[in-house]
């Protein structure tokens, strides 16, 4: 009610406003305890209120709360009965000065509940679905991500896609309707700690998966949106987060062989790749140099630590460039191909363990 009364005033700056007078010159107010004497009021007919140039609210509440005493006064001197004029009944120890105080303190919690209603909400993540994609013939992830507007991230994680070069026409791949991936609940999560982990507004995750609760247990799927995989991740999908140390045609590859020297059958946890001797041999992944040195077997090697719990491993080096503790980058020159160590001819023996075991680099290399 008071919304719409002060709605409907209309203050303007340097001006006067003249409400009508009222002819009231004398009225009773009825006191609430019995036992005490009853009060006579005066009130002098309104002549002409100033407005002045500020529009506070606290200033049109005062002039809007007094117009309505003054109206609830004729109310009460038209109202015939008794009963009628209990409803403009005023406790004996309140003045009406009082009252007025009191009225516009109402007034002002009133109006202040009613902005913070129409305070916009949070917009939140619609819920998570997904859709159906037949691979066609010249389809890459890249372009796929790119036609419905989403990272690869969110194809890769849905999808389950460990090497972009797995994908083939006729695949069938599901595509989400948001940016995110999705995430399985582990013993000792919680809604909080995921979203502070994440960097996702807690209301996110409860929208995107339509949960009523903030109560989860493990093995519990959850779809996290705006979620990304590691960069590391990515290269590793793509194919771009290895690349050939050097180039040259594969002169023995990963797993079991017999030994050029003595015939007998090993296992050969690298690959050779032949090369002349001199030729720069770079680093398949940035990183940092763990070790250097000579070996009766690898000849001069190079190890160098990456992300992820990588390492790789160069030997046969004619020359080696750098020194325990270098930071290196992709491809930057580590040494040059030679023959040193145990070795038939020029190549590079080049090895990639992930937390501390061998696997076959071929499998992570890229072009």
């Amino acid at each position: 009610m008071m919304n719409e009364i002060i709605r409907k005033q209309h203050i303007h700056q340097r001006k006067r406003f003249t409400p009508l007078p009222l002819a009231v010159s004398r009225f009773r107010i009825e006191p609430v305890n019995s036992g005490i004497r009853s009060r006579s009021v005066s009130i002098k007919p309104v002549e002409t209120l100033v407005v002045p140039q500020s529009r506070s609210i606290p200033l049109v509440l005062a002039v809007t709360a007094m117009c309505l005493i003054l109206s609830m006064a004729a109310a009460y001197l038209t109202t015939p009965s008794a009963a009628g004029r209990e409803a403009f009944s005023l406790p004996a120890d309140l003045s009406l000065s009082s009252y007025l105080k009191s009225y516009i303190a109402q007034a002002e919690a009133e109006t202040t509940e009613n902005s913070s209603r129409d305070t916009i909400p949070l917009a939140l993540t619609e819920q998570f679905a997904w859709q159906t994609y037949r691979v066609r013939s010249g389809d890459t992830l890249l372009g796929i991500a790119k036609s419905f507007n989403l990272s690869i991230d969110a194809i890769v994680a849905l999808n389950n896609i460990t090497s972009a070069r797995s994908l083939r026409s006729g695949m069938i791949l599901k595509i989400p309707n948001m940016d995110g991936i999705p995430y399985t609940v582990k013993k000792g999560d919680s809604l909080s700690k995921i979203s502070k982990t994440w960097g996702i507004p807690l209301e996110a995750i409860l929208d995107a998966n339509d949960l009523s609760s903030d109560v989860i247990s493990p093995g519990t799927k959850l779809f996290l949106p705006g979620a990304r995989l590691s960069a590391l991740e990515i290269k590793r999908v793509l194919g771009n987060l290895f690349v050939f140390p050097v180039s040259g045609s594969i002169s023995s590859p990963y797993g079991w062989r017999n030994d050029p020297f003595t015939g007998v059958r090993r296992f050969h946890a690298a690959i050779d790749i032949a090369q002349n001797p001199g030729v720069p041999v770079g680093a398949a992944m940035e990183g940092r140099v763990s070790a250097t040195g000579f070996n009766p077997v690898y000849g001069n090697y190079v190890i160098i630590n990456h992300d992820g719990g990588y390492q790789t491993m160069y030997a046969h080096l004619d020359t080696i460039r750098v020194k325990k503790g270098d930071r290196i980058q992709q491809k930057q020159a580590i040494g040059t191909v030679g023959n040193t160590g145990y070795s038939t001819g020029p190549h590079l023996h080049f090895a990639l363990f992930k937390n501390g075991r061998a696997m076959n680099p071929l499998e992570v290399l890229g072009k």
